[in-house]
Parts: structure tokens; sequence; C-alpha cells
């Protein structure tokens, strides 16, 4: 009898010990999925010491697991679950090893109704850009937070000045009002790197919305807000790296995920070495995997569990917060093939979704060669439905200040549209004036409100869609030369700034004059499916005036530049195959209305943007 007793005493010990839940995974990642996604392979990654060695399965076998993978770091574990036929719910994820057990709820939700269909961005629409650490301090509370290397230093622009969601949900009626109908922040997940956080583009945990913007649950709120506004939220995609800091670089998952040199090894930084049919192996391996700098090291998205990892981790965001479309930063850095596949898995998962990526090179066909559907010889297709145009940015860089030429001033614009037919869908093309990677436009135009007034008009009429940096409406100030100039704090984002430029009542009349002229301009393009998708007619340029016209059945816009510093009198019969003469129009900007007759009067430096009434 005392030997029994022993023996039941030891199996309950047994019992006991596995029974009792220990930390044998310290991560699982994602952390909550749904049920009803179109790739039904889940992967979860598992990371803990020797996690390798541990058996994983679901309670019941209620999740299949349909593979796991194991590399050679034992601190990893990738699980893979099929979700096809999962109900939405709490699912228990158990791993063992010998006596010891811990158990893990795992929750698969439910998909908003609608959520694969969700519509997205493109040519009816103008983004507003914006950099959430200089936009608006919403919540001082987050300037510093304790763990983080970076708070707020005011003033300094290579350091964080304390901008987070909240500020951007308190002003997003001010870009909403302005007529955007899209809003792209650059990124906000956590990014503790030891310089240059604000920026985020060095990603240290995917799952995490950075504490000094806010928590994750504020990023749905913004989405939701800005659904409220009328605007949809475009999230930046960075598949190319991470940053130096993420969790990862302490212990990496595999001695392949980044690409590896035997010492720091930057890029080449050109991009148009993909679309040279004579390139050389050591050029395209050098832009591929050299590391973009030496505080981000480079993914291996060959290595499947890394392109799994990368690809959930953003249709994470997408599905949990109701993100609205796409941009993807580097496109060209990635090797494009594994980035076109990417893309192509976003689309897999949300068919109408827009991607736009940022592949920046310096001529139409360069560009053309990255857009969704190009005929391009090697086969290569992107899944990019939209690209954006550098190259017409450096003609607005030059074009308001040079001289009229054979190959200058408003002829830039006509040779450049007349290379158009490359691309297989023109209407998609973003154009920009300026961005968070170069001089702002105003200052370039030396805040002559006269040329900057010239951008925007032209940039809202002509083909593909435009896209404005945070404070060009008021011809915000910068200090040309470097990134950190044009990256200034929105003024009246923070509580202590003397001046407010959101508040109409206390901008300076020119802040006011600016704001209103690109207001109206965009408040009339969100009505006008001419500007959206309608055709477009250029003539070539006469004595620096350059016209073109913006039509469908429904509305015809002609646009009369010009770029001579003497008032001009244009000839309209040269334009009369639109039947303009003897009509009236109506000035957008400046809501005035003009009886077009035999000629017109255009003022020096001026582009007239004259919607033709019926």
């Amino acid at each position: 009898m005392k030997k029994m007793l022993i023996c039941g005493l030891s199996l309950c010990l047994a019992m006991t010990a596995v029974a009792k839940n220990v930390q044998l995974a310290d991560r699982v990642e994602p952390m909550a999925w749904w049920a009803g996604m179109a790739h039904t392979e889940l992967q979860l990654m598992l990371h803990g010491t020797d996690v390798a060695a541990c058996n994983v399965a679901f309670a019941d076998d209620a999740l299949p697991i349909v593979r796991i993978e194991k590399t050679d770091n034992p601190n990893y574990l990738f699980v893979y679950v099929d979700t096809k036929n999962a109900q939405p719910g709490m699912y228990q994820l158990i791993i063992t090893n010998g006596k010891k057990r811990q158990k893990i709820d795992y929750l698969l939700r439910k998909r908003a109704d609608g959520s694969a269909e969700r519509s997205s961005f493109g040519p009816q629409d103008a983004v507003y850009l914006l950099m959430p650490d200089r936009f608006a301090n919403g919540d001082p509370s987050n300037d510093n937070v304790a763990g983080y290397r970076q708070g707020v230093v005011r003033g300094d622009w290579h350091q964080r000045q304390g901008g987070d969601i909240q500020g951007i949900i308190d002003h997003l009626g001010h870009i909403a009002d302005l007529g955007a109908t899209a809003l792209w922040t650059t990124p906000l997940f956590d990014d503790n790197d030891t310089r240059y956080s604000y920026h985020h583009y060095a990603c240290t945990d995917y799952y995490k919305i950075d504490p000094r913007f806010g928590v994750n649950d504020d990023y749905k709120r913004l989405a939701d807000s800005c659904h409220v506004h009328g605007l949809k939220l475009i999230m930046d995609v960075v598949p190319n790296h991470c940053g130096i800091e993420h969790w990862w670089m302490k212990d990496l998952p595999a001695h392949d995920w980044f690409h590896q040199w035997p010492e720091f090894t930057r890029t080449n930084h050109n991009v148009s070495i993909w679309t040279n049919p004579d390139l050389s192996e050591y050029d395209i391996t050098l832009l591929e995997k050299g590391w973009f700098d030496n505080n981000m090291p480079d993914y291996n998205l060959a290595n499947p569990l890394v392109f799994d990892y990368l690809r959930q981790a953003y249709t994470y965001w997408i599905e949990f917060a109701g993100i609205d479309g796409l941009r993807i930063d580097t496109y060209p850095y990635n090797d494009i093939w594994d980035a076109a596949r990417l893309m192509r898995a976003f689309n897999a998962e949300y068919p109408n979704l827009t991607i736009v990526g940022e592949c920046w090179v310096k001529s139409p066909s360069q560009n053309a060669f990255f857009q969704m559907g190009a005929k391009n010889k090697n086969g290569f297709d992107s899944g990019l439905q939209s690209v954006m145009d550098f190259t017409l940015r450096d003609i607005f860089d030059w074009s308001f200040k040079e001289d009229e030429g054979w190959d200058k001033g408003t002829l830039r614009y006509y040779n450049h549209f007349a290379q158009d037919f490359v691309y297989p869908d023109v209407n998609f093309v973003m154009n920009m004036l300026d961005n968070h990677d170069m001089d702002r436009y105003a200052e370039l135009m030396h805040r002559d409100a006269r040329l900057v007034k010239m951008g925007f008009a032209v940039i809202s009429t002509i083909r593909g869609y435009p896209q404005f940096f945070y404070g060009d409406e008021v011809m915000m100030h910068s200090e040309l030369g470097s990134y950190e100039g044009s990256r200034h704090t929105f003024p009246g984002g923070w509580s202590d700034d003397e001046h407010n430029a959101f508040d109409p009542a206390q901008r300076t009349a020119e802040e006011n004059d600016i704001y209103n002229y690109l207001r109206n301009l965009l408040h009339f393009r969100k009505g006008c499916t001419a500007l959206h998708t309608g055709k477009m007619r250029q003539f070539l340029p006469n004595d620096g005036v350059y016209v073109y016209f913006r039509y469908n059945a429904d509305d015809t816009v002609m646009v009369v530049m010009n770029n001579r510093d003497e008032e001009r009198t244009v000839d309209l019969q040269r334009y009369n195959e639109f039947d303009i003469v003897g009509k009236q129009a109506v000035e957008v900007p400046t809501q005035t209305t003009i009886d077009l007759g035999e000629t017109l009067r255009v003022p020096a430096k001026t582009v007239l943007v004259l919607h033709i009434q019926k």
C-alpha cells in the first residue's frame, strides 16, 4: 500500500509539473488574426529560449498545423496554421517541452463587413502627406517615454519634436477643408533608434505603434476619424529594411534573414540599374543587397519566412485599422521580383487596393517600367497600380524660373506629357511638387506666390493625381539643401507656437491667399470627372504661352499658362477646336466669370484654370 501511495504521489507531482504554465515562448507574432482571409495559411513566429525543441499544437486540434519550420537559430519556431475553415473565436495554443507547458490564448477575429472589397484611392483623389512627428502635438504626455532613447528637443530638426496621432486627429478638419481626399502619413511603427528616430523608416517592432505617437488603438482611431472627414488613409510600407535596433538584431531569426556583408556595405542607390538591359551583376547585387544606411539592415525577401512575416505584418494593420491604400517605400531597392510577389499578395487579399510605389527614376520610360501592366521585355510586372512622377517634379523646379527656349520653360511640360504613351495607365501617376525627401517647392520658387500658384494650378489639373506636403498650403518656411530643412513643424501644431496657420483668423494675408487658392482648386477637382479620368489635349507652347485641355462628355477645363514676365494676349481661335469662342468660363481659383471672345488677356506668370460653361 505504501509503495502504491508513493507511486501515486509521484504521478500527481508529474501531472502538476506538466500542468504548470511556464514561459516557453516570450513572443508570438502576429498576436491575433482574422477568420475568412483569402490567404488561409497563417504563419506564427514563436520566439523563446530553445523554443525550436518544443512541440506545438492547438487544443483539440481546433486549428490544424500544416507544417513547422525551423532555422539555424533554436530560439525561433515558425508554425504554419490552416485557417481555411476556422470560425472567429478564442483558440488555445499549447507549447510543451517535456514536463513544461505553456498555454496561450489566440484570437481569430471576425472581419469587418466588406473588408476584402474595400475601395481605395486613385485619380479622383488629392493626397496630403505629413510626417507625424512634425505636424501637431496633441498629447504632450507622450513626448518622452521611459525606455525610449530619444525624446523631444524642440528646434533641433535632427531630434524629435513631439507630434503624434492625436495631433493629426485634431487637425483632420483642416486637411478636409483644404480639399484633400486622402492622407498619407510616414510610418508610425515603433522606432527606438538612437538617432533620427523621428522619421520612423527604421522599424523596431512591426506590431506596435510607437508610444511617442500613441498606442495601437490610436492608429485605428485615426483611420476611423479620417473616414468621418471623408479622407482615405494610406499606410507607408517599408519592405526593404528595418532598424538596427529591432529586437531581432539581438537574436537573428536566421543567418539569411538579412543580406549580410563582411563589413557595412551601402547600396549604390542607382535604381536605373533595373531597367538597364546591359546591367552588370556587380551593380545589381550592390543595389539590391547593400544596406540603405548603416542603421537599416537589408531584408532578404527571397527567404520565404521573411516574406510571409512582412506580408502578414502589413496585412495586420490594413485589417486592424481599416487602411485604404499603400505607399511602398524604396521599391526598387528590393529584389523587384520578390517585391512584385508581395504586391500581388496584398491585392489577392484586397483586390481593389491601390498601391503606389516610390521608384525614384528620371525618365517616363523608366517610370512606366514600374507600373502594373507594362509590356516589359523581361516579363516583369511590378504589381504597382500607381507610380510617382519624379521627372515631372524636376520640371516644376526649373520651368517657371527660366527663360523660354526650345527645350526650356513651358516646352518642358509639352515634351514630358508627349511621352505619356509609355504608361499602362497614366491616370494612376502620382504627381508632386515636393515631399519629405526633397526641398520644399515654395522655397525653390523663392517664396514667390505667383510661381507657387502656377505650380498648384498645373499639378491640380494634369493627368494623374496630386500629392501635397503638409504646409505647402501656407508656403511653410523651410531651409534648402537637407532633409531636415523641409521637415519643420507646422505652425500652430504646438501650444506654445506664436503663430497658428491652422486658424484662418491667425494666418497672414499671404497665407490665406495661398490657402484659398489651393482650396478652390481642390474642391473643384473633387467634383470634376474630367480632371480624374478625362482625356488631355495639349497645344505646342507659343511665346511662353502653354495651353492644354482636360475633357470628357460632361466637362471641359482649359488651362492657360503664361510663363513670361509680361502680360500676354492669347488668340483663342487657335484653340477653337473645343468650340470655346463666344462661351463663358469660370476661372476656378478666383471664382470669376470670363467671357471668351476672340482673345484672352493672361497676366504675367499666371496659370488660368477655366471651367468652360455648357
